[in-house]
């Protein structure tokens, strides 16, 4: 789980731990991660925040720290988990009563609606390239399946720390059996007003960065999961946004902010 971006450098400054953060489980994930284990981070840094029960991934700044982690037990994930707000995503994804498909995540970043559908019954292939989000991903399941309440939903999901693309490209007579449902939420900059939100997407941009070729690649990323998926792909999009690829939808689900685009598969 090395950087291997050649073409841009690690924007991960380092390991640190809190003040009751083990120092052994430190020194691990920096050398898992191929970056040095810091005893104070640099001005203005990103780094990897071990504590004593998690890890955050923390931008480092002078006026107070910006740190998001992965969270499915705790928070606005707990309240999501108790009160709804997944009725449109399991339309979308073909849940019906008595039927919960399987859905391979292709896009799977902090995780929220991998962990909604599989909190609902779903078994989820979650899959993640970037090293240092993959490595949140594996601390925020590996609490859930602590947890009563979400043990059962952290054992359905299966995560994948590797690059979608290298999953789908493989050819295989039983792909399409394996992967009914492709569920892809790419970034997109400006989404989500919500104060929160845009400061969680600011320290993901830090991490991740802005490719030249997104459109590009997201296109070719939707062409790969129309070919793989056996009944359809769906992708979140914020509700005035393009369609991914330029590729117009089956049909769409609206909400208030967000928009389902869903490509029927079957029979391609």
């Amino acid at each position: 789980m090395t950087w291997k971006n050649k073409t841009r450098p690690n924007p991960l400054a380092g390991v640190i731990t809190s003040g009751d953060g083990p120092a052994r489980r430190a020194a691990e994930l920096a050398a898992r991660l191929d970056v040095p284990l810091l005893a104070h981070p640099p001005a203005d840094s990103l780094v990897v925040r071990v504590g004593a029960n998690h890890l955050e991934l923390v931008h480092c700044q002078p006026h107070g720290d910006l740190a998001v982690r992965v969270e499915f037990v705790l928070g606005a994930a707990g309240y999501r988990r108790q009160k709804g707000g997944r009725e449109m995503l399991l339309r979308a994804v073909g849940a019906r009563k008595g039927e919960r498909p399987d859905v391979l995540d292709g896009t799977g970043g902090l995780g929220r609606d991998s962990f909604v559908l599989a909190q609902a019954g779903c078994r989820v292939q979650l899959f993640e390239r970037h090293p240092v989000l993959a490595l949140l991903l594996e601390d925020g399941l590996r609490r859930a399946a602590d947890s009563p309440e979400t043990k059962a939903a952290a054992e359905r999901i299966t995560l994948h720390g590797q690059d979608v693309l290298e999953y789908l490209k493989v050819p295989g007579p039983d792909l399409r059996e394996k992967t009914p449902v492709i569920y892809l939420d790419p970034m997109y900059p400006g989404r989500d007003k919500a104060a929160k939100a845009k400061k969680e997407l600011q320290l993901l941009q830090l991490l991740l960065g802005d490719s030249q070729n997104r459109e590009h690649e997201e296109a070719i990323l939707l062409e790969a999961a129309l070919q793989a998926a056996g009944k359809r792909v769906v992708v979140k999009r914020p509700r005035r946004g393009p369609f991914l690829g330029r590729q117009k939808p089956s049909y769409c689900l609206e909400g208030r902010s967000t928009r389902f685009d869903i490509y029927l598969t079957r029979g391609r």
